[in-house]
């Protein structure tokens, strides 16, 4: 994590030499919420590119151009990066004024005596109200990534939207087939990576953004399943996302996870790979739904119809060759440990033959069955059940310990 202050120390020399810079965004967020940042934003008043090597020098870092759109320039350094831009507008307040929600819209001066807050759109007010504003009323139709922002940010901060800004969602959540599809993918890596995934993911669906930017994810809301489920495929989806962190920690924890990059992805939190995955494990269902003569529903195929699905959606966002592999391979192999459960007691020869199949993301594999296994039937789960799949998982990862049952969690 970033030390803001630290930053700021070193940003000093170059914002003297500037006409003004600016400590913006959701750095001065979360320090007023008292979080830690990986990722800290400034505003220069002049040439960014110079303000940027200056900075890049002084912290050790690597700079490169970041956004062409905003001719912005990003240090990476140890413990995260640093994006600087060039002002927006005559002024800091006008930068500030056309930002997307009053808690993001918010600065603090570099290399200057004063320290105080400037805050035009009265973001602090609503930060301690707990609330959600829009800067402006044009706000998401000027940017409809923003959209996807509102679903992060309502439950990675517990914020209240304000009246009508879910209705101007919804009626900007169209928008978003025109926007880079390299931005919606970083929103929604960013918002993967968050504990409260399922619930975001829920609200994109309220707002009608997740039928444009994750049709495949869309088309699993009301397509019922057997008895031995007791959701349909979507809401089944955001039941194992939402056990997943909880299924990572009784698994023995995060460190086990592949770094993202290892994944091929970048700019995304430790738990944003895996939950992709989750997201996309059933999406095979809805084409491979069967229903028989007697009335039984089936899904035959539907992890290598999912497989070539998430190969789509990852192909769709231009994510990387690697990270397309990971996902599809994750989703293809989903019910596999499940099968070796119910082939118990089980040889030498299947639990190799298994963590083979899975390497090297085997605790991923793990983690994604267990998620999927404890989602089938929520709170009715049996534990005795539960507990074969843990036994198998620590046979196949012999770090995996013996762990409690997870709670119920609530998306």
């Amino acid at each position: 994590m970033l030390d803001s202050h630290a930053i700021a120390a070193a940003a000093a020399p170059a914002a003297a030499e500037s006409q003004g810079a600016w400590l913006v965004g959701g750095a001065v967020r979360d320090g007023l919420l008292h979080r830690l940042s990986d990722d800290l934003d400034l505003v220069v008043a002049g040439d960014a590119e110079a303000f940027a090597r200056t900075l890049a020098v002084a912290l050790d870092g690597a700079t490169s151009s970041f956004s062409e759109r905003f001719s912005a320039w990003r240090i990476v350094c140890a413990g995260g990066h640093v994006d600087v831009a060039p002002l927006r507008g005559a002024t800091i307040d006008d930068d500030l004024r056309g930002r997307d929600y009053t808690v993001n819209a918010i600065a603090r001066p570099l290399g200057s005596e004063s320290s105080a807050l400037i805050d035009p759109c009265g973001g602090l007010a609503d930060l301690r109200a707990r609330r959600l504003a829009p800067c402006s009323p044009g706000a998401l139709d000027d940017d409809p990534v923003r959209v996807v922002r509102l679903a992060r940010l309502r439950y990675e901060l517990d914020l209240t939207p304000v009246a009508g800004l879910e209705q101007a969602a919804t009626a900007a959540a169209g928008g978003l087939a025109t926007v880079r599809v390299e931005r919606v993918e970083h929103e929604l890596s960013v918002l993967l990576g968050l504990a409260v995934a399922g619930a975001a993911v829920r609200c994109l669906a309220d707002l009608g953004a997740l039928e444009v930017v994750l049709p495949e994810l869309a088309a699993c809301r009301g397509v019922t399943q057997n008895p031995f489920h007791h959701l349909d495929v979507f809401e089944h989806t955001l039941e194992a996302l939402s056990f997943l962190p909880q299924v990572v920690a009784a698994l023995g924890g995060p460190r086990y996870l592949a770094a993202p990059a290892a994944t091929g992805l970048t700019d995304a939190g430790p738990l944003a790979p895996l939950a992709w995955a989750v997201l996309l494990h059933d999406v095979g269902k809805p084409a491979a739904r069967q229903v028989d003569d007697e009335g039984r529903v089936t899904f035959f195929y539907h992890d290598r119809i999912g497989e070539q699905l998430a190969r789509d959606v990852c192909r769709r966002f231009h994510m990387s060759r690697p990270f397309a592999q990971f996902v599809a391979e994750l989703v293809r192999q989903h019910l596999r440990l499940g099968f070796l459960v119910r082939e118990m007691p089980l040889s030498r020869r299947a639990l190799v033959e298994y963590r083979h199949a899975v390497e090297p993301f085997a605790f991923e594999a793990i983690a994604l069955s267990l998620a999927d296994r404890m989602a089938t039937r929520g709170d009715r789960t049996p534990p005795q059940s539960m507990a074969r799949h843990f036994r198998v998982a620590r046979d196949v990862f012999g770090d995996t310990p013996a762990a409690p049952l997870p709670e119920s969690p609530h998306a």
